[in-house]
C-alpha cells in the first residue's frame, strides 16, 4: 500500500493539523507545531467540556462497558452488544454508532494503543499503516477514526476508513462549503469531483455530500464522500474514504454512521 495518504479539507482553519493526515496520492508532510491559536482553542474546548457535561445526558443504549470520559477529548468509545461502537462527543454535543466490522479509535487513547495488538492489525500492513499514520494529528478536530477490518474488504491494498472532524465555532455555512468544494484545485494525480449535492437525513438534518476520486498509487482510483453538518457546536465532517471500485459494498455501512448521528440538544 503507498505509504502517503493526506486528508484534504482546504479551507478549515486548522489546515495545521491536516499535514500530520497522509492519503494515497500526496506526499507525506511533516507533523505541524501546535502555536498559540491551537493553544487557545484547546482550553475553550476544555472549558466548553465541563459545561456539556452539565447540558448533556447521552442517550442511554445498553453497552458492554461503562463509558470512559476522555479528560483530553471529551469523548467516550463504548462496545454495544451488536458488536457497534457507540461514540460520544461531549465537546460538539453529539453520539453516532459505527456499525460491527469496523475498529473505532480515538488517536493517543486506551483502545488506539491497543490496536496495534490485535491479530487483524499485525497481519495487515494496510490498517497498521493508517493507526500509524493518524498518531500525530490534532485531536481537537480529528475526534475519531474507524477502519473496515474485515479481512476481505482490503481491496489493491487499500482500506475503508470513516473519520469524523470537527471546527469549532464555525463561520461558514453548508452553501460556503459547497462553493468552496466547487472551485478547489486538488493536489491529487487524476483528481475528479464527481458531485455535490444538498439532503436529508433519515431525521430531517440538512446535510451537504461531496464526493471526489483521484488516481492509486498501485493501479484503480481513491473514493471520497465527505459529508458537512452544520451544528450548534460548528461543522462537523464525516469523511469516507474506500477503493472507488469497491464503494458500493462498504457504502451501506457509512449511510449508516450518517443516519446514526444524533444530537444531545436538538
Amino acid at each position: 500500500m503507498n505509504r502517503n495518504r493526506i486528508l484534504r479539507l482546504s479551507g478549515f482553519v486548522f489546515l495545521m493539523a491536516i499535514t500530520a493526515c497522509t492519503f494515497p496520492g500526496r506526499k507525506a508532510q511533516p507533523a505541524a507545531t501546535p502555536n498559540l491559536m491551537a493553544t487557545s482553542i484547546a482550553s475553550t474546548l476544555q472549558a466548553s467540556l465541563r459545561l456539556t457535561e452539565q447540558a448533556y445526558t447521552p442517550t442511554p443504549l445498553p453497552a458492554t462497558s461503562t463509558p470512559q470520559i476522555s479528560p483530553i477529548t471529551g469523548t467516550s468509545l463504548v462496545k454495544l452488544e451488536d458488536q457497534s461502537t457507540l461514540f460520544t462527543d461531549y465537546i460538539a454535543g453529539i453520539q453516532l454508532t459505527i456499525p460491527p466490522g469496523w475498529l473505532a479509535v480515538r488517536i493517543n487513547e486506551d483502545e488506539y494503543y491497543k490496536a496495534f495488538a490485535l491479530d487483524v492489525v499485525l497481519t495487515s500492513p494496510a490498517i497498521n499503516d493508517r493507526l500509524a499514520k493518524i498518531q500525530s494529528n490534532n485531536t481537537d478536530y480529528f475526534r475519531f477514526d474507524a477502519i473496515d477490518i474485515r479481512p476481505d474488504h482490503v481491496v489493491n491494498e487499500m482500506i475503508s476508513d470513516i473519520t469524523l472532524i470537527l471546527q469549532p465555532d464555525a463561520s461558514k455555512s453548508l452553501a460556503d462549503w459547497a462553493e468552496i468544494e466547487r472551485k478547489r484545485v486538488s493536489p491529487f494525480d487524476g483528481y475528479k469531483f464527481l458531485s455535490s449535492r444538498f439532503q436529508q437525513t433519515a431525521d430531517g438534518t440538512k446535510i451537504l455530500v461531496i464526493e471526489e476520486s483521484w488516481n492509486f498509487s498501485s493501479g484503480g482510483k481513491v473514493y471520497l464522500k465527505r459529508v458537512f453538518f452544520d451544528l450548534p457546536s460548528g461543522i462537523i465532517t464525516l469523511d469516507f474514504q474506500t477503493y472507488l471500485d469497491f464503494k458500493d459494498t462498504v457504502l451501506p455501512d457509512f449511510e449508516q454512521v450518517i443516519n446514526s448521528l444524533t444530537l444531545f440538544n436538538p
